[in-house]
């Protein structure tokens, strides 16, 4: 008697919950369809597949960190020249710019082998309580789709400090990228100013292994004598892909710094380019991707996709 019951109050609990997502379309001479919001299929009023509607927001699947550092909003010194907080529903293009598709026909797979096709679907690039959302998706078959961002000709500065408050993916195969290129350079174009333009990699990543991360800076007068000089860093409490760590450059002429946390591990000047120009004394713009596969990452597996890139703030300070 007591299981009937629960049977019973059960029965009802569910039917309360289907009606609640049903179309709103139907007329009345029919049964309204049982759509839900997890049922893979536009159904009535959802405005979306799965979505909107009188159904309940789609869940994401990311889960935002609680806890991390936070770096202050002012330094001694210096002003805030820019910033992005991310306190958005969309992305300010006033501010930023997207790449989009797989880099060829100058560029495929972005010069690395990557196996992504960027894009502005809201599927790859959303915001999420404050935080900027890039998410890499596994597309079927070999195929992966992500997004990547850039400041190009809306944003290009020499010399500063750069924070960046994010929090990693943790998928094999999947690598991120918060970095920096000349103002001159372009993907139609780029074996023109790489790497002789120079790149600034304020902190790169590999989700197969969330305990560290590594900055770098790239150069050399041709692609044939390219260089880099890189140096990395373990976690200095959870790994990177559980809670939010602030990852920043100090930019200074002919020296770049780079920090954790405020704290310095890593730093570059001329005397350490190997005989190679050093290239760091110019204008450059900011870069943001979350990338799959290529030549720096193992190979990815599918089933841990989708995964995603979190980024609470980027700001952007110079000296007074």
């Amino acid at each position: 008697m007591i299981k009937e019951k629960l049977y019973i109050y059960a029965y009802i609990s569910l039917s309360i919950l289907l009606i609640a997502c049903s179309s709103s379309d139907n007329d009345g001479g029919e049964e309204p369809v049982q759509a839900t919001c997890s049922d893979g299929i536009q159904n009535g009023n959802e405005t979306d597949i799965d979505c909107g509607g009188v159904c309940n927001a789609c869940p994401t699947g990311v889960v935002i960190p609680t806890s991390g550092f936070d770096a202050p909003t002012s330094y001694d010194g210096y002003n805030m020249v820019w910033s992005d907080e991310f306190n958005d529903d969309n992305l300010q293009l006033q501010k930023w710019s997207y790449h989009i598709g797989d880099g060829c026909p100058n560029l495929c797979g972005w010069g690395n082998e990557e196996l992504q096709s960027y894009s502005n679907s809201s599927e790859n690039l959303f915001f999420e309580e404050g935080n900027l959302v890039i998410a890499a998706r596994h597309e079927g078959g070999s195929s992966y789709s992500s997004s990547r961002i850039h400041t190009d000709n809306k944003f290009e500065f020499q010399y500063g400090r750069v924070d960046i408050r994010a929090s990693m993916p943790s998928a094999t195969g999947s690598w991120v990228a918060l970095w920096l290129l000349n103002h001159n350079y372009t993907i139609t174009n780029p074996g023109a100013w790489w790497p002789s333009g120079g790149e600034i990699d304020v902190m790169e990543y590999l989700g197969e292994d969330p305990t560290e991360i590594f900055g770098t800076a790239h150069y050399g007068s041709d692609f044939n004598s390219r260089r880099f000089n890189s140096k990395k860093y373990p976690a200095p409490d959870e790994n990177y892909n559980k809670i939010y760590y602030v990852f920043s450059i100090i930019w200074e002429e002919d020296k770049i710094t780079w920090l954790v946390n405020d704290v310095e591990y890593h730093s570059i000047t001329p005397a350490q380019t190997n005989g190679q120009p050093y290239p760091f004394n110019d204008e450059f713009y900011l870069l943001m991707n979350l990338s799959v596969g290529g030549n720096l990452p193992v190979n990815p597996l599918a089933t841990e996709y989708p995964d995603f890139l979190i980024i609470d703030y980027i700001r952007v300070y110079q000296k007074k």
